[in-house]
Parts: C-alpha cells; sequence; structure tokens
C-alpha cells in the first residue's frame, strides 16, 4: 500500500526541559478509510517491561485521538487498520512505519487525508503552550489547518457570534496541508467564515464555535459529504476531544418509509399514507403535502429543505383521517435522515386507574394501535473495507420482545458467530462489518425456543454501501417475518 508522508513543523515557544514529556496525537480526515491504529514502541527488538508499546484504539474518520503523553525519546512508529477478525497488532495491516522522536512539551500529530488505497500522511510538530497568563486574561490558542484537496488555497475570516461578516477579521491564507501559527485569542462564542484565498465570497458560515477555556486548539477544514451542497465542514480539534461544526445555513435532507401494518385497530389504514408537514416557527404554518400515496414497504425519494424543526402529520391513503397529528422532528444542518413509520399495540386503561383489567377477568379488555415514528441518521461514509450496518426491527409480536441478528461467515456457526446483535421493537442496532459474504439470521425465543423467522445472504465489497436491515412481517414469508437490506444512501 502506497502513501504520502509530509513532516511539517509548526512555530511558537515552550519548555525544552528534556524531563518534561511529549505528546502522540492522530487525526483521520480520510472519508474513506477504515478505523486507524496508532502503535508506539520503544524498541522492535525487545521487550522489557519497563518498555513502551503501546496501540491506541482506532480512530474512525472525523474522529482524532486525544494527546497521549509518552516520555521524551525516540520511538517506532505504526499506522494500521484491521482486516481480519482480530486488532492485536501483530494482525493488523499496516500503512505507514517509521521512527519518531517525541521532543519535550511537543505534540507529533499524524493526519490522514485523501482516499485510501492511498492516504496523505502529514506530521505536524506543534509546541505545547502553557502561558498562565492565558487563564488570568481569559485568552485560547488556536491554529488553523486546510484539508481540502479542492482548494490550494483559503482565507479564514472569523467575527463574534453577535457579528456580521462585515465586523469579520481575517486570520490568515491557509494553504492545502498547511498549519498555521498560532492565534491567541478571548475566550467568547465565534462564527468562522470561509473564502477562496483574495475573494469576498462567503462559501461557508459557521454555527456558533464557542470557546469557554484556556486551552490550545486546531480547527481544521475538511471537504462536506453531508446533505448540504456547501464545500466545506470544520472539525475543532482540541487536547482531549473533537467535535464537527456545520454551516449555519446548511440544508437538511430525509426521506420517508412506511413500516405501518393493516391492522383491525385501524379500520381506514388500508396500506397506504399521505404525510404533509410544516415549520412550527410561523404563526401561519402551512402544511405541504410531502407524499399522498406511500405505500406500506416503501421509500419516498430525498426531501431537500432549510434545517430546523417542522411539524409533520399522518393521514390513512385517500382518507381524511389522522394517523399521527403535530409530531415534532428536527432536521439538522447538513443531516441526511430517514423517518421509519411503524405501529405498535398498547393496551388501554379506559377509568385512568392504572388497571388494564377492568372487570378482572385476567384479560386486557381493550388495545390500541398508535402510529410511531423511528428517525435514523443515515450515514454519508463510502467506506472501502468495511460497512456499517443498522438494524431496524419494526415488529411489534406479543411471541417475542426481541428478535437476535447473527451474521455468520463462512468458518463460524450460529452459535460462534463474533457479529450478532439483538433489536426490540424500533431500538436502532449498529455495527460494522468487515468486507465478507455472510449468511445473517433473525432469530428470536419463542415459548423457550430459538426459532429462525428469516435468514439471507449478504456479500459486502469495496463497491457496497452503508445499509439498512429493515426486519417486517410478511405474510407470503414460510415464517411470516422478512428482513430486507437497503442502501442508506442510494
Amino acid at each position: 500500500m502506497s502513501f504520502w508522508l509530509l513532516a511539517l513543523s509548526a512555530c511558537g515557544s515552550s519548555s525544552s526541559d528534556d524531563d518534561e514529556p511529549g505528546y502522540v496525537k492522530l487525526y483521520n480526515a480520510s472519508p474513506n478509510s477504515p478505523d486507524i491504529f496508532l502503535t508506539l514502541d520503544e524498541d522492535l527488538d525487545e521487550d522489557y517491561d519497563e518498555e513502551l508499546e503501546q496501540t491506541y484504539s482506532g480512530v474512525g474518520y472525523s474522529e482524532a485521538l486525544r494527546d497521549v503523553e509518552v516520555p521524551s525519546r525516540d520511538y517506532y512508529v505504526e499506522l494500521a487498520y484491521q482486516d481480519e477478525d482480530s486488532s492485536l497488532r501483530t494482525d493488523l495491516a499496516l500503512i505507514f512505519e517509521s521512527t519518531l522522536y517525541v521532543p519535550p512539551e511537543t505534540i507529533v500529530m499524524y493526519v490522514l487525508s485523501e482516499d485510501f488505497p492511498n492516504p496523505v500522511i502529514t506530521e505536524f510538530q506543534i509546541p505545547v503552550i502553557d502561558d498562565d497568563d492565558d487563564t488570568n486574561d481569559d485568552l485560547f490558542n488556536l491554529r488553523f489547518l486546510n484539508l481540502h484537496p479542492d482548494y490550494a488555497s483559503l482565507d479564514v475570516y472569523m467575527s463574534k457570534s453577535d457579528e456580521t461578516f462585515n465586523e469579520a477579521v481575517l486570520m490568515g491564507t491557509h494553504g492545502y496541508l498547511a498549519l498555521s501559527d498560532n492565534n491567541k485569542l478571548d475566550e467568547d462564542q465565534y462564527t468562522f467564515y470561509i473564502t477562496e484565498a483574495g475573494s469576498s465570497e462567503i462559501l461557508f458560515e459557521s454555527v456558533e464555535v464557542s470557546y469557554p477555556f484556556s486551552n490550545q486548539y486546531i480547527l481544521a477544514i475538511r471537504p462536506n459529504f453531508g446533505a448540504d451542497s456547501t464545500p466545506f465542514v470544520i472539525d475543532n480539534i482540541g487536547r482531549t476531544s473533537n467535535t464537527e461544526y456545520q454551516s449555519s445555513n446548511a440544508q437538511s435532507q430525509f426521506r420517508l418509509y412506511n413500516g405501518i401494518e393493516v391492522n383491525d385497530l385501524m379500520p381506514s389504514y388500508r396500506g397506504s399514507i399521505e404525510v404533509s408537514a410544516a415549520m412550527p416557527l410561523f404563526a401561519d404554518e402551512t402544511f405541504q403535502v410531502l407524499t399522498s400515496n406511500l405505500e406500506a414497504g416503501e421509500f419516498t425519494d430525498f426531501f431537500i429543505t432549510e434545517n430546523g424543526d417542522y411539524e409533520f402529520n399522518v393521514k390513512s391513503g385517500g382518507t381524511s383521517d389522522y394517523l399521527l397529528q403535530n409530531q415534532l422532528i428536527s432536521l439538522p444542518a447538513n443531516a441526511q435522515r430517514t423517518l421509519f413509520y411503524y405501529t405498535s399495540e398498547e393496551s388501554v386503561d379506559e377509568d385512568g386507574d392504572g388497571d388494564i383489567d377492568e372487570n378482572g377477568d385476567g384479560i386486557i379488555d381493550q388495545t390500541e394501535a398508535i402510529i410511531q415514528t423511528l428517525v435514523v441518521n443515515n450515514s454519508n461514509q463510502t467506506r472501502l473495507y468495511d460497512h456499517e450496518i443498522k438494524i431496524i426491527n419494526l415488529v411489534d409480536d406479543d411471541e417475542f420482545s426481541g428478535v437476535t441478528f447473527y451474521f455468520v461467515q463462512s468458518d463460524e456457526s450460529i452459535e460462534t458467530a463474533s457479529n450478532r446483535r439483538t433489536a426490540g421493537l424500533a431500538t436502532l442496532q449498529t455495527l460494522i462489518l468487515r468486507n465478507n459474504t455472510y449468511e445473517v439470521y433473525a432469530v428470536a425465543n419463542i415459548d423457550g425456543r430459538e426459532i429462525i423467522l428469516n435468514s439471507k445472504l449478504l456479500t459486502l465489497d469495496e463497491d457496497s454501501r452503508e445499509q439498512f436491515l429493515i426486519f417486517e412481517r410478511e405474510p407470503n414469508s414460510a415464517t411470516g417475518y422478512e428482513m430486507r437490506f437497503v442502501d442508506q444512501t442510494p
């Protein structure tokens, strides 16, 4: 596997006491990468008790490893990913190995950018800033890092959050893969603006970013793969945390899925629904019909709208009967969501006394069907070597409370399967599967016996998308149930 390595330093002042520790950090901005593991080893050939040999937790896309404190000395460093079941260092697939000297009071940060299988790996050495005056004067420290390969040079402006671009200050022009000098700023709430170098056309205006502590940060600018057309997303990388921020006016996308079963308790529902929505921010809210005849088991296309809070109404298709009314749905900036409508049955307490067996005969006197919504964030990643599976169980059944889904590889059985999840009604479960072929079984415990409700073959490869596993009733199935796999983002 090939890669680029750039070694860069960030200028600044710091202590040079050799007894002081240094720090190592990893930030993953490679959009189709698997989780990346960083290993430090003092000596490849020896294994003494006092020797540091440590593989740190995998770092996914847009994530950062918190600063790892280590003694200031020479190390061997490895970057690798998991391509087999084992996550042991010896079983990881290497993408980079080198020697590294960690200077005292310095953060050595590795940054992955661009696409696998040929990521760009950049090393930065950043002095630790520990100024007593920062705390006394309520100051924080900020650098900028341009990680967008389509923009060789960007201008970044900052204003207080209650100001506009007219009051913003140019913080510098930042070349691709270039880390800026440090800026010492007042603790406050800020808005960031990004333009092409020398231009006044705003390409990105951030939501409010708060800096309440005297800390040291890097603001990384990376490509946006979300629902909106804005080219950028920013990550505010601190010593121990990393927070993603979107464009303030980024649009949102959503689609609808009808998982509502025909039920005698809803006589007007015959298998299709009409869905309408309105923003409740305005006094004269007007509901717009999104779909007038969404059949059971079908998705709508994606709707694109401004981000914010909405009210949704659901009617039985072709009737004026509401199944669900004035439901609040939030659609965040740059997010892509799927709204799964489904049915659950609840016992009715007619007189409100907490007793659902009104006549004491041991039988629940009355039940009603309730239409509910499971709101799921779609993944916008395009992973190469592994893929996200989100499990959606839309079955409300008296015979079992949950279903266990086993993803069985060729050298496994159901009992030994290393990948499994149990999902109750509308309780979202997520797992990451490496590329392989899996026999997938849906199993429920019914009357003390494990019953296979359905099985399907799933093959994942480099061309696969992130998946929904949807589990529903299917009268034409031998068991009355079916699961199917659907791309989260077609």
